[in-house]
């Protein structure tokens, strides 16, 4: 596959800064993560004329990567922006943009729980960690002010069948942390 355990933006603007920064705090501070991604995109496709949403990550040359549950892909997580963008403007200052965001990690709890109790509550207190300080955010802010753990929430728009379901019971873990991402841009 290829993959690199951090997959980044090369050249990052604006809310792809700030998510930089939570990568490397992630990929640091919570070892048990064999991928973590960036932004990521919702494509659609239609068949039998019916729309599925699936999250992707864009590889570069027109090249997409599938981040539905599995386990190809290990331990992993990625972010997703969410609408409205709101921005704070005034002619020759500094914009202040704000916009709501989930990050998704996705989790087989038996590669990481040395006490074999299915231990979820430790995935989420060591991600929890790094976004309230172990992630060294030089550029913007973030906060979170939910968790979700059912599967209709923690891949809401995103289509899920019944075969990526068996992914989200034991011994597979998922969490949506839902917040807000805020990052300034100055003014030209």
């Amino acid at each position: 596959m290829g993959l690199e355990r951090i997959e980044k933006r090369q050249h990052p603007h604006l809310f792809d800064r700030v998510i930089g920064y939570v990568q490397d705090g992630l990929a640091a501070n919570c070892l048990w993560l064999d991928h973590v991604f960036g932004r990521c995109e919702r494509l659609v496709k239609v068949q039998n004329g019916q729309k599925y949403f699936t999250p992707n990550w864009y590889r570069g040359k027109r090249e997409y990567l599938l981040l539905t549950p599995d386990q190809r892909l290990g331990n992993y997580c990625f972010f997703v922006m969410d609408e409205p963008q709101q921005v704070t403007w005034s002619a020759g200052e500094t914009s202040r943009l704000r916009s709501p965001f989930s990050l998704i990690v996705w989790v087989d709890i038996r590669t990481i729980d040395e006490h074999d109790e299915r231990d979820t509550e430790k995935v989420k207190e060591d991600v929890l960690h790094v976004l309230n300080g172990q992630a060294w955010i030089r550029e913007g802010s973030i906060s979170v002010a939910r968790i979700y753990e059912r599967a209709e929430n923690v891949f809401q728009g995103f289509t899920m069948d019944e075969v990526d379901n068996q992914y989200m019971m034991s011994p597979f873990a998922a969490y949506r942390f839902d917040g807000e991402m805020r990052i300034n841009n100055a003014c030209i």
